[in-house]
């Protein structure tokens, strides 16, 4: 029997973060889903809850998540940590993984991204859980197959070649700028499809993924090209 993953969202900006964990809630394997806004609530709420894995921001109000990081390092926390920061220098991500993240995603977060960030996440405690001691093949599964230099030779499960191309077709101006709506008004998908095909087109650099703030209401997630 498996079990569900618990995650603490670490991320000051609140309309953000509820946008991330309504994303997790639907990924099958997830579960309690718990949102900190700052160091001290993260402190509190690690304790409290002790969740299974900690999606952590670096820079927060009341100081960086790489502090709380060697913190946890440093008191054995037994649970995961994924880097989610807009910083990409050789600085803080060396740090981060000294630190030993689990997994380092820069913002704006790609969610098809994210989506394998977790399922190996879950995959790794499953693993653990289950055996008393790990072969080789097994110990190379629980390590990021990005790490080790494989490349995907097919398309993931949910995406046809087809469809992927008359996504891309739309992103040829450069100045178009899409968001899941549009793009399925214009392909005639439903928004769940349209945004699979969109966060593919992201993880893999393809595009770029944007959050677009207005004047009122949620962040909008927009797409661009990348050139």
């Amino acid at each position: 029997m498996t079990q569900s993953i618990t995650i603490l969202i670490v991320e000051d900006e609140t309309a953000l973060a509820e946008m991330h964990a309504e994303f997790i809630r639907q990924m099958p394997g997830c579960g309690q889903v718990w949102l900190a806004g700052n160091l001290v609530q993260t402190r509190m709420m690690i304790e409290r809850f002790k969740p299974d894995l900690i999606l952590l921001d670096n820079h927060l109000p009341d100081g960086k998540g790489i502090t709380l990081l060697h913190e946890l390092v440093q008191n054995r926390y037994p649970g995961g940590v994924v880097f989610t920061t807009a910083a990409s220098d050789m600085d803080t991500v060396s740090d981060a993984v000294r630190g030993g993240v689990f997994d380092y995603l820069v913002k704006p977060i790609a969610y098809e991204r994210l989506e394998q960030t977790l399922t190996r996440y879950k995959q790794r405690m499953q693993m653990l859980a289950s055996n008393a001691s790990a072969s080789q093949r097994q110990i190379d599964d629980m390590f990021n197959a990005y790490a080790r230099g494989e490349q995907k030779e097919v398309l993931p499960v949910g995406i046809d070649e087809l469809t992927l191309e008359k996504v891309q077709l739309l992103f040829t101006d450069h100045d178009a700028r899409h968001t899941a709506e549009t793009v399925a008004e214009v392909l005639k998908l439903s928004r769940t499809t349209a945004r699979r095909y969109l966060e593919f087109c992201a993880s893999c650099q393809l595009i770029m993924a944007e959050i677009v703030y207005g004047k009122v209401g949620r962040p909008q997630r927009t797409y661009r090209a990348t050139f």
